[in-house]
Parts: C-alpha cells; sequence; structure tokens
C-alpha cells in the first residue's frame, strides 16, 4: 500500500510523472498490474482484481438497482430519486472500465512517447513548464478526492442519523430493520463498496483531464520551439533544417498519444455525459436539510466529471490553432528553399486542431458541458410541469 501512495521527489521532472498518480490508481482498482510485480504475488493480485471488478462491476449495479426497487414504498421522494441516480451512475462505472481495461496497454504507450517528447527540452523554462505540467496533473487528483469521499462521508453520516441503510442497496441474506448486527454489517458493506466505487470513479473521470494538460502542455512547448525556428545565426543551414524536422516530429508524436487516449475518452466522456444528463436532477429538486447537504457534494463531483476536462478539451483547441500561427512567424524567410517547403508541409499539417469526439456525435469542448446542463434543467422542468413523481393527496 505505501507503494500506491508514495511518489519519490524529483527537482527535474519527467512529463511521464504526470500520470504516476492515476496509474497507482489504475493498480489499486486492479486494472493496471505491475510490470515489475514478482511471480510468486502475480496470482494474488489477480484475485484481487477479480473479486474487486466483480463487486463493482457486476454485483453493484444490480445490488443498486434491486434496491430502490425493493425499498420504492419505504423512502421518500428525495431518498429514492437519490437511490436511482446512484444506481445510474454505478451502471456507468462498468462500461468506462471496462473501456480503459481494453485500452489499458495502448494507455501506456504513451510513456514511452512522453520520454521521447522530453528529450527535446532542455531549457529551464521548458524544465519549469513541465514540472508545473507535473505538479498540476498531480493537483487535479487529490482534488478530485475531496468531494467525491466527502460525498461518501456525508452519505453514510446521513444514513446512521436517519437509521437506514446508506446507499439503499440490496445485500443478500441481510435485512437492516431485523436485528442490529445485520444494520451494522450492511452499513459497513456499503461504506466498502462506496469506497471503492469512487477509487473507480477517480481513476475514471480524472484520466481525461490529466491527458489533455499534459497534451496541452507540450503544444505549448512546440510553439513556443517553433518560434524561434531560423532566429539563431549561429546554427548552419542543415542545422535549422534539422531543428524544424524536429519539431515536425514532435508534433506527429504529440498526435500520436491523442490518438490513443481518443477512443478511450470518446466511449468513456459520453458515458458520463448521459449519466450526468439524469443524475443532475437532484440538485434542482427541492431538497431541504440534512439531504441539501449530500446533494451539493453530488452536484460537486458532477461539476468535476464534465466541466473541467471540456475546458481543456476547448483550451487545447485554443493552443492547436497558435501553432500555425508560430509557424508563420517564424524567419523562414532569410532560410533556403528546403527549410521553406518543409516550413509549407508543417503548416498544412497543423491546419487542423486537436479535437476529442464523444462516438464522433459530438466535439468535447465546454459549449457541450454547457448543453448537458441546459438538457438537464429542461429534464426537470417536464417532470414537475407533468408531475411526475408527485404522491396523490388522496
Amino acid at each position: 500500500m505505501p507503494n500506491l501512495i508514495r511518489v519519490g521527489g524529483a527537482c527535474i521532472y519527467k512529463s511521464r510523472d504526470a500520470l504516476t498518480y492515476l496509474f497507482k490508481i489504475f493498480t489499486f482498482v486492479g486494472i493496471n498490474p505491475s510490470e515489475q510485480q514478482s511471480r510468486q504475488y502475480y496470482w494474488l493480485y489477480y484475485s484481487y482484481s477479480l473479486t474487486v471488478n466483480f463487486i463493482c462491476c457486476l454485483f453493484s449495479p444490480l445490488s443498486f438497482h434491486i434496491g430502490y426497487i425493493k425499498l420504492w414504498h419505504v423512502l421518500n421522494n428525495n431518498q429514492l430519486l437519490a437511490a436511482i441516480q446512484n444506481a445510474v451512475q454505478v451502471t456507468g462505472i462498468p462500461i468506462k472500465i471496462l473501456v480503459i481495461t481494453w485500452y489499458m496497454k495502448r494507455l501506456r504507450q504513451a510513456f514511452k512517447i512522453l520520454d521521447q517528447l522530453d528529450v527535446n527540452y532542455t531549457q529551464c523554462e521548458d524544465l519549469a513548464k513541465i514540472r508545473e505540467c507535473v505538479r498540476r496533473c498531480r493537483k487535479i487528483v487529490l482534488i478530485f478526492c475531496l468531494p467525491y469521499y466527502s460525498f461518501e462521508l456525508s452519505t453514510i453520516a446521513l444514513g446512521l442519523l436517519q437509521k437506514r441503510a446508506p446507499l439503499a442497496a440490496w445485500v443478500p441474506f441481510l435485512d437492516g430493520q431485523r436485528a442490529a448486527w445485520e444494520y451494522w454489517t450492511i452499513v459497513l458493506w456499503d461504506t466498502f463498496v462506496m469506497f471503492i466505487l469512487l477509487s473507480y470513479q477517480l481513476g475514471g473521470d480524472t484520466y481525461p483531464l490529466i491527458f489533455l494538460n499534459i497534451i496541452r502542455t507540450h503544444v505549448q512547448l512546440l510553439v513556443t520551439r517553433v518560434s524561434r525556428l531560423g532566429r539563431d545565426g549561429a546554427l548552419s543551414a542543415d542545422e535549422h533544417y534539422a531543428e524544424l524536422l524536429a519539431c515536425i516530429r514532435t508534433h506527429v508524436q504529440i498526435v500520436s498519444i491523442a490518438n490513443i487516449v481518443a477512443p478511450v475518452i470518446s466511449v468513456t466522456l459520453f458515458t458520463q455525459f448521459a449519466t450526468t444528463a439524469t443524475t443532475l436532477l437532484t440538485w434542482f429538486g427541492n431538497v431541504e436539510y440534512p439531504e441539501n447537504i449530500i446533494s451539493f457534494a453530488f452536484f460537486s463531483c458532477q461539476l468535476l466529471q464534465i466541466f473541467p476536462c471540456c475546458s481543456s478539451a476547448s483550451q487545447l483547441i485554443a493552443d492547436c490553432e497558435r501553432l500555425p500561427d508560430a509557424i508563420f512567424h517564424c524567419n523562414w524567410v532569410d532560410r533556403d528553399r528546403r527549410f521553406r517547403r518543409a516550413i509549407l508541409f508543417f503548416l498544412q499539417r497543423t491546419q487542423k486542431p486537436m479535437r476529442f469526439w464523444c462516438l464522433k456525435l459530438f466535439v468535447v469542448k465546454l459549449e457541450t458541458s454547457v448543453a448537458i446542463g441546459k438538457f438537464a434543467f429542461s429534464l426537470y422542468t417536464f417532470i414537475q410541469e407533468s408531475d411526475v413523481g408527485r404522491k396523490s393527496n388522496n
């Protein structure tokens, strides 16, 4: 366990260090076996992986849906709505985890490409930008932990306060209203399951934002390099041309990282959009104290799941649009013919910015996340006007 949370300090960071916390989370939830793991613990890790994945990817979605169906007449409207929305969120977890597991080997290829990109940067300002990216990506994981596990603590605490099962999920052979030991067993089970599920969510929701930040950093570094092309009078014509070719190779490598994560983001982020559009109803509902504490924590989690990622995707598009301008404004006029021909090729290759799509239906950008919020509010308005979920006074 200490190896999962410990990261050695370093004065000079590598770009791969930005993925350290993320892949440690994947290891913890059983989808990223360590390559340095000894054979005697190999079977132990896979047994652990099989157990937690069965609980969270197969049993939990079934348990959550059966739970609110069996307790339909026991829960009030707010508790029932919260139970349904928890079940919807849990149903989306297996989809995201299966996709990430399927592409895990491809995601690991990003380490090798990032090492190749780092070779180009030796100046202090470039290394400082990489160090800033690493620290920002680590902070992303830590910042996500706060609302996620605050949601767990508030959910468990409210369940204990109201003397009911915190998650309203079905647990075989146990009935919390039958005996005290059964009730506390259910509470402990809910706490464990919720912690593991939130760990899955933590990894599945932070990896798009982390990869987007890494790609943005290297695009910005490339823009700075390109702006210096042809301006160093101490270099020969061959050296200027070699630096231009190195910039073109760097752009190809950045695009290859984007192509690695694009299919993963396409499915997982679409799943997140679909579940968020319906589960935002808790925040819009008429929730009173103390349920509004859970609603606020839940709403904070929903915001973190879509808005930062969409914002970074929009900023990446803006960074990519700066690259052709930097190419055009470099000192290509004073260079030889082969340099100018390569510049034209490079300029043509960078005209199209890197965009991420959700199942090729819509682009991941800030406007998309705003549209999701509008849809959720429209859905809530429709439910209110159609009297769905209101109990009859007769």
